[in-house]
């Protein structure tokens, strides 16, 4: 499937890159781009971003001092760690800087390095190697960049940045902001060989893991890792310009959607549910659900998939999903030690001690919180848990 999704987004990124070379660089409208700049990768995306920058320059001491300050919009092109970059120029002497945007401070704010007289970016070589050296691009020919090298210059420069090394913008600071995705600026620039004028593309890169994390998820966070792995899974997806809304309430037929698809997304017979149309984009999760008897409806024969999921519900869900896929089925722990155990329905209360008993839920909290709706990092945090412990798969 992930093969499949490979070979999906190159193709599409393939259309995209001429593209992405006008729209991104910084070529005068209406003006050829002198050179491309082409992303594949299994997880890719491309969005308008604002971000602030402070500039800083070198003092007489060589220590940099902060210069100004700008706030702009710019197209960041997202990409997983396995992307493959390839520049191709189009006319002569092309050749290739990179920069990195560091946030030191953890402010919010990229630190960017200018100092025309001692540079601080990298230059790429013939090989495709950034350091020191420059190298003239050759008219159509095929440049790779390296990903590693650009997460491993950028945490180099994180590093040089620091007190640690030559730079010191975190003097006074108490301890470093850790930058999990490096963001590069990468200028491909044109000296014309005749009349000696200059132009500049330049594209913002921000290199991921195995997926993209989304925009209000933090490596902080307390659900960062169940994020990751269900985004990963292809259990859940994340939702419009980037985001991935962990606290947004889940509902019953939302629940359903993300069970079906741990379940490998399987056909079940019609459902008799009368509020569950042919037509829903939910209809063949509620199928299936019924049919193994994961999410029962009420008496009234509905489902009524737009209800609100109870933390009770989608642990009792959960316990009929380890009945279903022949998961440990212990449930030693008593629910005593919670002080809100009073409220836990009769027919969730197994499901609730089977939860415990198996690390779905922290044996350091105190309360069960059985009423309380579940949000997007609950569910994804309850299978990753489940992941860990018991292994989801059938």
């Amino acid at each position: 499937m992930k093969t499949i999704k490979r070979r999906l987004a190159a193709a599409i990124f393939t259309a995209l890159a001429l593209f992405l070379s006008i729209a991104s660089g910084l070529a005068a409208p209406g003006e050829s781009p002198f050179a491309e700049f082409r992303i594949d990768a299994s997880g890719m995306d491309v969005s308008d971003r604002e971000i602030s920058v402070d500039i800083y320059r070198r003092d007489d001491g060589g220590q940099f001092q902060k210069d100004s300050s700008l706030q702009y919009s710019c197209r960041l092109n997202r990409v997983t760690s396995d992307a493959s970059l390839f520049i191709q120029a189009s006319g002569e002497g092309v050749w290739v800087t990179v920069d990195y945007l560091t946030d030191i401070n953890g402010d919010g704010i990229y630190e960017l390095l200018s100092d025309d007289s001692t540079p601080v970016w990298d230059q790429m070589d013939a090989q495709g190697t950034l350091g020191d050296s420059r190298a003239t691009l050759a008219r159509d020919q095929l440049y790779i960049l390296s990903p590693d090298d650009l997460v491993s210059r950028s945490r180099q420069a994180s590093q040089d940045r620091s007190a640690g090394g030559a730079h010191a913008l975190d003097v006074g600071q108490d301890a470093l902001s850790r930058q999990e995705f490096p963001l590069c600026m990468v200028r491909l620039h044109r000296t014309d060989p005749t009349g000696g004028q200059s132009d500049e593309q330049t594209y913002y890169l921000q290199i991921y893991g195995s997926v993209l994390i989304p925009f209000d998820v933090s490596p902080s966070d307390w659900f960062y890792n169940a994020v990751e792995f269900v985004l990963d899974q292809g259990y859940f997806s994340g939702v419009d310009s980037g985001h991935f809304l962990p606290n947004g309430q889940l509902t019953r037929a939302q629940l359903a959607q993300v069970l079906w698809t741990v379940g490998g997304s399987k056909q079940g017979p019609r459902t008799q549910f009368f509020d569950v149309l042919p037509s829903s984009w939910y209809y063949p999760a509620v199928c299936w659900c019924q049919e193994e008897g994961l999410i029962v409806g009420y008496s009234d024969n509905t489902f009524a998939p737009n209800d609100p999921l109870t933390r009770e519900q989608m642990f009792t869900i959960l316990h009929r999903y380890a009945q279903y896929a022949g998961s440990s089925l212990r449930t030693t722990i008593s629910l005593a030690r919670f002080s809100d155990q009073s409220q836990v329905s009769p027919w969730a209360a197994d499901g609730l001690r089977w939860a415990v008993t198996n690390g779905l839920i922290s044996s350091a909290v105190s309360t069960l919180g059985p009423g309380e709706v579940v949000t997007r990092a609950e569910l994804a945090s309850a299978l990753y848990s489940y992941e860990l412990n018991l292994g989801l798969r059938r």
